[in-house]
């Protein structure tokens, strides 16, 4: 069975993975957002558009959305921008909607009365996830989810997990994934040979013009590392590959966990 290489560049919702063979041939290169929990599509039918809104647990894209009896949601109709209002605010608001109150009346009193009038006649919107804001431990089961998917045939292939180490201070979140994804490894097989990568092993032993002659800011880097991607794969056998990256909006995050996973091969047959 042959080796193959599993080169990792850690993250939430744009986490880019490699899988080589030990001769540097790309199996499987990709993103993989750890941010979803769910996929929501409209339900009309034969329409498979991004849900943007739901309503008694139907979905729909905001075409379909528009031909329901329910109206799209403003702003000022959703219960985020309610609560916070000052009182007066409110009573413009219930007296916008025609609806009736005794007073005086207290401000939750009224905030609840205007919510309870205007929930059944609007859509709820469906809220795009905070990659920051997610709990750890849905990130954890959707690595799992995820890496069992696309590992599927290959995880008794692979002998060696790289993953870029996470040192920044500001990066302690990312440091807490970066050992999930370890700790999946161990658990599916603990004999493969896992190892943390500095970041600056990517552009080590490149041969792009000046590339270890001045300070390159991190824009510069990941342009760096977009360029000398683009020129590996400019050969025959790579053409598909080649074509999958330039066309993809992700290039510095697949470039990263590719001239990471080449690196280290280049390391190894050294050996």
């Amino acid at each position: 069975m042959n080796k193959q290489v599993l080169s990792i560049d850690v993250g939430i919702k744009n986490l880019a993975f490699c899988l080589f063979t030990n001769d540097e041939k790309i199996v499987k290169w990709d993103i993989v957002n750890l941010s979803q929990e769910t996929d929501f599509n409209c339900c009309s039918l034969g329409c498979d558009k991004p849900a943007k809104f739901t309503k008694n647990n139907q979905c729909y894209c905001l075409k379909h959305a528009k031909k329901q009896p329910f109206k799209i949601p403003t702003a000022e109709v959703k219960p985020a921008f309610i609560n916070k209002q000052k009182i007066q605010a409110l009573h413009d608001l219930a007296a916008k909607y025609n609806i009736k109150y005794e007073k005086p009346i207290k401000k939750q009193d009224l905030v609840s009365l205007i919510n309870k009038h205007l929930e059944p006649l609007y859509f709820d919107s469906i809220q795009k996830i905070n990659a920051s804001h997610m709990n750890l431990i849905t990130i954890g089961r959707n690595i799992k989810i995820r890496l069992d998917e696309i590992l599927e045939d290959n995880i008794s292939s692979i002998t060696d997990v790289i993953i870029e180490n996470q040192i920044s201070p500001i990066a302690n979140r990312m440091k807490t994934i970066q050992g999930m994804i370890a700790q999946y490894f161990i658990m599916k097989n603990s004999n493969i040979n896992i190892e943390f990568i500095s970041s600056i092993n990517k552009l080590k032993g490149q041969t792009l013009e000046k590339v270890d002659k001045v300070d390159k800011t991190y824009k510069d880097r990941k342009l760096l590392g977009i360029k000398r991607c683009l020129e590996l794969l400019n050969t025959e056998e790579n053409i598909t590959w080649h074509t999958f990256f330039t066309k993809h909006t992700k290039k510095d995050d697949l470039a990263d966990a590719f001239l990471q996973g080449i690196w280290y091969l280049h390391k190894q047959n050294k050996q």
